[in-house]
């Protein structure tokens, strides 16, 4: 009974090790760009499904191993949940930048899109709510971010925001 127990453990915990080998292949090579959360509504059942699919084969040729597959099933889609999340996460942070300053009972944030030359200004006051007033699109030069709008040229140097609402004093930004 103790061999059959040690061989099982030893067999979800290559099975577990193998799962995360897979599964962060596969996150990594899709393109988990904005609007891409409902991949994970479909990888986690995926993944399970496989697993008992396997198991259930299992259980008529190789019957030792159809525990292990089944066990997998839920630690497989566990992982499969936490990997494809920290890569959907990992991915959009890399696709926008965005920076944050406070001015008296309001909240700016700039947005910087990686992949296209645009940004975004919006403000809250309350928790929850934000408005866009600013879009523009941007020019990097060297270590400067030239934001360009309708009415007004800002730039970003050094963590410091430069002509916002003409202002000669700059404002010191919080990446975010």
């Amino acid at each position: 009974m103790k061999s059959l127990f040690s061989t099982t453990l030893k067999g979800v915990l290559v099975l577990i090790l193998l799962d995360i080998i897979l599964v962060w292949v596969w996150a990594i090579n899709e393109d988990l760009g904005p609007g891409s959360a409902m991949i994970i509504y479909l990888a986690v059942p995926f993944v399970f499904i496989v697993n008992l699919i396997i198991g259930g084969i299992l259980v008529f040729t190789k019957r030792a191993y159809c525990t292990m597959f089944f066990v997998n099933c839920i630690i497989a889609s566990v992982i499969t949940y936490w990997i494809f999340t920290y890569e959907l996460s990992n991915q959009s942070r890399g696709r926008y930048e965005e920076w944050i300053f406070n001015t008296q009972d309001t909240t700016f944030r700039i947005n910087k899109s990686n992949e296209y030359n645009e940004f975004s200004m919006s403000y809250s006051t309350d928790p929850g709510s934000s408005t866009v007033f600013i879009m523009g699109q941007y020019l990097q030069k060297h270590y400067t971010l030239l934001l360009r709008a309708d009415s007004i040229t800002m730039y970003i140097h050094n963590f410091k925001l430069y002509n916002f609402r003409h202002s000669k004093v700059p404002i010191t930004l919080r990446a975010y």
